[in-house]
């Protein structure tokens, strides 16, 4: 009798480590779909555009406010008529995620066919809407890189680091295969200025012509990866009495805000406003993205998105402008970046301040090369925790609330793009190990002095109103400098805002050998 426990003891225990220490996922069920046809005929009726698409040209318009950016979403949604395809890293379970999906909804009603691609980073809030979307016969949603064990994730992350650890930061939105936005934006309050606690400062990019076939293509490579899942196979499948109490619950909410009509109409009056101020411009681009392969450690050369952007730009002979949310050079990327500078060619870095970093530990490895790169004459900024806004966002006039109720608005920088001698990238790639090393990541790089010239002339205007400039004092120790509204200027000898605690704790955790993860 206590063989026969012990023999059963073992096998329970055998059983149970081969549960938690299996990192294979269950075969995909999923049927791969065949590429899309792109259809321009709805969204171009001008001569000269058709011109510039049949000499393989690109529209672009840059997407730095938030109204706009949503709006420009809106827009393909509610113009598409054949299909709309979308894939995101984040997508919350909060106002901005269910006004997305309630327009989803309004879409597959007319006949347009949605694919949506979620990254499986967002845990489970969602699953209920997923679910109940999936039963909508248009509308097909997919899971990427799931959790093996989603409601226990702690699981996975002690047993499946190597798998998970990999995620789809990619963010897209293409309609009738032919009009996109890609950018850092995700699906969530605070990428579009209504979020309560704090705001996210952006940058997309709404494109249309040659490049929209690339992105096409990186769409459907992801959406018939292996590694992509559908709802119904992963969460289990939705019901059309769901799906209708679904319906009922956007009409009601709908009805508690302000009248359709009346949202419909201020976003157009403000979107055509944006429009006459900044028209769409041409000019030579490509979408570009790391292949799903990445996400396995098996991605090679030209499957890689910082080769490919390599290729395109080449090395900066002249000027170098870079802005990234997180912002961890490594040794080596502070040894390029100080080696450009080095050859005369001007390189200015904005990324945020310890107190903006919505991710705290990223500035402890950052902090880490500040001193080189300005001692070999790299300029660097950093962002301000606050920016003071002189007029109600869109959402506050929308829905009559004042954002945040009380205190100072709080702001991180969340953008990501550069540029390099006429060329610029706009995108969801970091300067950072995790961009280069872990997630995957897509962008379009647009072949245009005209939007350098812009960019720098933003930057030059803006940067001493939202960010803190870095300099070495005559003893070679970094000042951080802070330009007032009166002309005067105000020098900090330490971080900014913070406490002898929280500088303590950053210097200590640079130690710790976690950089190639941030």
């Amino acid at each position: 009798m206590i063989q026969l426990r012990e023999i059963s003891c073992t096998v329970g225990l055998t059983v149970s480590i081969s549960l938690l220490t299996g990192c294979s996922l269950p075969s995909n069920q999923s049927k791969k779909d065949v590429p899309i046809q792109s259809h321009a005929e709805k969204w171009i009726t001008s001569a000269t555009d058709l011109e510039k698409l049949k000499q393989k040209q690109t529209a672009y318009l840059a997407l730095d406010d938030a109204f706009l950016s949503i709006a420009s979403r809106l827009h393909l949604i509610r113009n598409a008529k054949y299909t709309i395809d979308l894939q995101y890293y984040i997508w919350e379970n909060d106002a901005i995620g269910h006004l997305m999906f309630q327009e989803l909804l309004h879409a597959a009603d007319r006949g347009v066919k949605v694919r949506l691609l979620i990254d499986d980073q967002n845990g489970t809030k969602l699953d209920p809407t997923l679910q109940s979307l999936s039963a909508h016969p248009n509308i097909s949603i997919k899971l990427f890189n799931p959790y093996k064990f989603r409601k226990l994730r702690v699981i996975d992350y002690a047993f499946r680091l190597k798998h998970i650890n990999h995620r789809m930061h990619n963010k897209l939105i293409i309609a009738d295969g032919f009009m996109g936005v890609t950018g850092g934006r995700n699906i969530s309050n605070e990428y579009f200025d209504a979020s309560e606690s704090f705001q996210f400062t952006d940058l997309d990019i709404l494109f249309y012509g040659e490049a929209i076939q690339q992105a096409n293509q990186v769409f459907l490579n992801f959406w018939n990866d292996d590694l992509s899942y559908s709802v119904q196979q992963w969460i289990g499948a939705g019901t059309k009495e769901e799906l209708s109490q679904l319906r009922q619950t956007y009409q009601e909410n709908s009805a508690t805000l302000t009248k359709d009509q009346q949202r419909i109409n201020y976003a157009q009056q403000q979107l055509a406003a944006q429009l006459k101020l900044r028209p769409v411009n041409w000019a030579e681009a490509h979408f570009i993205a790391d292949s799903p392969n990445k996400i396995r450690g098996e991605a090679k050369e030209q499957e890689l998105i910082y080769n490919q952007f390599s290729t395109l730009m080449g090395q900066p002979k002249e000027r170098m402008e870079l802005v990234s949310a997180y912002f961890v050079p490594t040794q080596q990327g502070t040894d390029f970046l100080t080696g450009l500078a080095g050859k005369n060619v001007e390189v200015r870095v904005l990324t945020n301040s310890f107190l903006a970093n919505d991710v705290a530990v990223v500035h402890a490895f950052y902090q880490k090369y500040r001193k080189d790169l300005l001692e070999n004459g790299v300029k660097l900024y950093e962002f301000k925790p606050y920016i003071e806004r002189s007029k109600r966002t869109w959402y506050e006039v929308m829905t009559g609330n004042i954002i945040p109720a009380k205190g100072k608005n709080a702001s991180s920088l969340h953008a990501k793009f550069f540029d390099i001698d006429g060329m610029v990238f706009i995108g969801s790639f970091n300067f950072d190990p995790r961009s280069a090393n872990l997630n995957s990541e897509v962008g379009l790089v647009v072949k245009s002095d005209r939007l350098q010239n812009d960019i720098s002339a933003a930057l030059n205007q803006y940067l001493p109103q939202i960010a803190y400039e870095l300099k070495l004092d005559k003893n070679g120790e970094i000042i951080w400098l802070e330009h007032q509204k009166n002309g005067t200027i105000k020098t900090y000898t330490h971080e900014p805002e913070t406490t002898r605690f929280q500088r303590f704790s950053i210097k200590a955790v640079s130690y710790l050998p976690i950089e190639w993860m941030m």
